[in-house]
């Protein structure tokens, strides 16, 4: 009886509202608390899929939305020459977009042969790439699988999968979610990043696809083991897009003709063609004004105060225009309050005249926001202390709320624990997600680090 009350109990619905998440603004979601599916967010799928030897029609006859979740059934029917039918839907042609977090919460169906995914594909066609946010096998409902596919194929078609292995995905709901940036895949598991992927990260516009296959290559075919009918159950799909606009200086907002677009700006800026991702960058150099000048652009962002936040950016200064003389660059986040009057700020350096030019380089500032914060602007300049030439190009910015990086093992707090775990990462420069180890962030570990990562653990920094 126990059990039958924790199942049932699992299926009562929350009623979703779509809720906007700190650093983020919401695109677009489905909370599915209607009746019927929404086509207009949604493609029900009626065919055979004709791949990987899967042994399922997909019918609209599988795809319901009952007491607030989008079900998607999955039999032993035979449908279309095929000996199982089960259900898919996809947004194609009706949502997409270019990176951000893509999210949803279900509980997996399970047993062998049945193979559930949440995953997208480039809109409005095309494979690869392939971003998959959750596979699950079902014979092994303890563990799901990350995956960015990428290439041409057969001929330099290639791939990247990792397993996480947790609880009984089928037993109850959990939320999983992507967040895609250009440089990187970060999976989440019930809010907690489990991996990072950095290699070959496609710039496409991706559609969202929900199905259930049966059988095929990679499950394997069903077994007297397994059990029918199966259902997946989808309580919402999100997306967001970080708060920020033309983090990569895209962007050229309605109509497609304001260039640096979502970024207010001063001095010499302008759109470039050296970029680090994609075609567009972010030029600035002086004003030639006979005395210490900038040129600068900025974004506001909302931030809560006692969070920990963090910007980072390309930068580059090309070897025909190279900065020179006492000319250099920052990074800066500034703290304001509702009126916009400055609180506080964190800056650092970004490239100067001693850069290695036509090489694209890293920097960061980072911290948290001081109480009676209610944003952060987020600022790129360009310094020209006296009248020396050159230019510099920034791209591909990312602003997010983060953890404490003095807070290594991420339990909330900074103690002794942490400095363990640091120095042990340090030591056998054993690095997972995002390596604890590389504190300052400039992609490599070396003492700056232990003494950047001691000076902050003494202060006690963070909150």
């Amino acid at each position: 009886m126990r059990a039958t009350l924790c199942l049932l109990a699992s299926l009562i619905p929350t009623i979703a509202l779509a809720q906007e998440l700190p650093g983020w603004r919401l695109t677009w979601s489905d909370e599915f608390n209607g009746t019927s599916v929404d086509t207009t967010k949604w493609r029900i799928v009626n065919q055979d899929p004709n791949k990987n030897n899967e042994l399922q029609y997909y019918s609209p006859s599988h795809v319901s939305v009952n007491n607030g979740y989008l079900v998607l059934k999955s039999t032993n029917t035979p449908t279309g020459g095929k000996s199982y039918t089960s259900g898919s839907v996809e947004s194609v042609n009706r949502f997409f977009q270019q990176y951000g977090r893509i999210e949803g919460r279900m509980r997996t169906p399970k047993t062998q042969g049945i193979w559930p995914a949440f995953w997208m594909l480039p809109n409005p066609s095309g494979w690869p790439p392939e971003i998959d946010i959750m596979e699950l096998l079902g014979h092994d409902p303890n563990s799901v699988y990350f995956s960015n596919h990428w290439g041409v194929y057969p001929q330099s078609y290639n791939w990247q999968t990792t397993q996480y292995t947790g609880p009984d995905f089928s037993a109850d709901f959990h939320t999983f979610a992507v967040d895609w940036w250009p440089d990187r895949l970060e999976w989440y598991i019930d809010g907690v990043r489990r991996v990072t992927h950095n290699q070959n990260i496609s710039s496409l516009p991706f559609f969202v696809i929900l199905n259930t296959a049966v059988g095929g290559n990679w499950p394997g075919n069903p077994n007297g083991s397994t059990v029918f009918p199966q259902f997946f159950y989808i309580d919402y799909v999100r997306a967001y897009q970080p708060l920020y606009v033309s983090p990569g200086f895209e962007s050229r907002g309605p109509g497609g003709n304001t260039a640096l677009y979502g970024w207010t700006g001063f001095g010499n800026k302008f759109s470039d063609g050296l970029a680090y991702k994609g075609s567009t960058s972010l030029k600035m150099f002086g004003n030639f004004s006979g005395s210490f000048n900038s040129t600068g652009v900025y974004q506001d962002i909302p931030v809560t105060p006692g969070k920990w936040y963090r910007v980072k950016a390309q930068w580059m200064t090309p070897s025909n225009d190279r900065i020179a003389g006492a000319n250099y660059t920052a990074l800066n986040i500034e703290w304001r309050d509702s009126g916009g009057n400055l609180i506080s700020f964190v800056s650092t350096r970004g490239i100067d005249g001693a850069t290695t030019p036509d090489q694209w380089v890293m920097n960061q500032a980072q911290g948290y926001a001081p109480p009676n914060a209610a944003k952060a602007r987020v600022v790129i300049l360009f310094y020209q202390p006296a009248l020396a030439a050159g230019s510099s190009r920034t791209d591909e910015v990312d602003f997010r709320e983060g953890t404490c990086p003095t807070d290594i093992n991420a339990d909330g707090m900074t103690d002794d624990t942490d400095f363990v775990a640091f120095a042990t990462a340090y030591n056998d420069l054993t690095c997972g997600m995002v390596c604890p180890a590389d504190f300052n962030g400039d992609g490599m570990v070396d003492d700056s680090d232990f003494v950047k990562f001691a000076a902050a653990y003494d202060a006690l920094i963070c909150p």
